[in-house]
């Protein structure tokens, strides 16, 4: 894995630490002159400060996060050639739907959108060019770094590039965008995309092997400035260890099974399905499977609370996109459904 610029992110918890982050978001003002009590009172104030610290960094690490799992396959590794690659959207309850887009200055994508906000762009979609681009939120970082008002890269990877070649040479719109983690794939090679605050980018490529992510930096020189959300590394471990113990080639079958999983519990799973009618829980899943050569394979399944699970699978053949393939989708997803979703 790759690092550019060579610089080292700020911590957050460098130079005014949690005072510092919370006097950004106007939580605690700066140091207040001490009344009457002297020593003692500002020995108290720190006993006090300490101990929020403390509660903070174990409450934050016990609860769950919001949460995505990514990951593909390539090369040898996957039936017949060519790669898999899934994302898993895991969000509190809200709908979720399939939309296609066609932009008159770009390549025409289908991609996985929010219902409620239908400004919020595309967490994941396959384009017209065979080109797959998923996303992942970094739950590690202090508000102010998150920089949410940047480019949607997600969806401008999907308007204007055709391979991964053309996602990794766009150096200029990846500085441009949020934090973000972005795996994408197509019928060659696979790559991850890690970018923190500032516009660092670390770049992750393979035609071979795989790849996986949940919402955590990997790259060492991230890792040093940035903590390990618990349910991040739970999930990282769990598909990371599943990838490995499989040694037949991988088929898209094989995807939606770890995409199922549910080893760690309702909160800390690939598949999480929330402690909560309100906690965080797997939403929808994009699988797609790149052939060597051909039409992509695609899955998805949606799971919208209070709805039956609906579950698409087809080959998305070029002449979909010009003949209706809103229609299409819209006619798979009704007739394709299964039990409904309760919590």
């Amino acid at each position: 894995m790759t690092f550019s610029p060579p610089s080292i992110l700020k911590s957050p918890f460098s130079k005014g630490g949690f005072r510092g982050i919370f006097q950004g978001l106007g939580k605690i003002p700066p140091n207040p002159p001490l009344k009457k009590g002297g020593i003692t009172t500002r020995i108290t104030c720190k006993i006090g400060f300490l101990a929020l610290v403390v509660w903070l960094l174990l409450s934050l690490g016990a609860n769950p996060v919001p949460a995505c799992t990514l990951f593909a396959a390539a090369g040898s590794r996957v039936e017949g050639g060519g790669t898999i690659i899934v994302k898993n959207r895991d969000r509190t309850p809200r709908q979720s739907a399939l939309k296609v887009f066609a932009p008159a200055d770009g390549y025409r994508h289908l991609a996985l959108v929010a219902v409620d906000n239908p400004q919020e762009p595309a967490v994941a979609g396959v384009n017209e060019k065979g080109l797959t681009v998923v996303d992942a939120l970094p739950s590690n970082l202090p508000p102010q770094e998150e920089n949410r008002g940047a480019v949607a890269l997600t969806q401008a990877l999907l308007t204007r590039c055709a391979s991964v070649d053309e996602v990794l040479a766009q150096k200029g719109l990846l500085a441009a965008s949020y934090p973000v983690f972005q795996m994408v794939a197509d019928g060659r090679k696979m790559a991850i995309i890690e970018i923190a605050p500032g516009g660092r980018v670390a770049v992750k490529v393979s035609d071979q092997g795989t790849l996986c992510h949940t919402n955590h930096y990997l790259d060492p020189r991230l890792q040093e400035a940035y903590r390990q959300p618990n349910s991040s590394r739970i999930r990282y471990c769990r598909i990371g260890r599943l990838l490995s113990h499989q040694q037949a080639p991988y088929s898209l079958e094989d995807f939606q099974a770890f995409s199922q999983d549910r080893h760690d519990g309702p909160d800390n799973s690939i598949c999480r399905t929330g402690s909560t009618p309100g906690e965080i829980r797997t939403l929808a899943t994009l699988i797609v499977a790149h052939p060597a050569a051909g039409a992509p394979r695609v899955f998805v399944r949606i799971a919208n609370p209070g709805e039956y699970q609906k579950i698409v699978t087809f080959r998305l053949k070029p002449a979909l996109w010009v003949k209706g393939l809103n229609d299409k989708i819209l006619l798979m997803v009704g007739a394709q459904q299964t039990s409904p979703i309760t919590h």
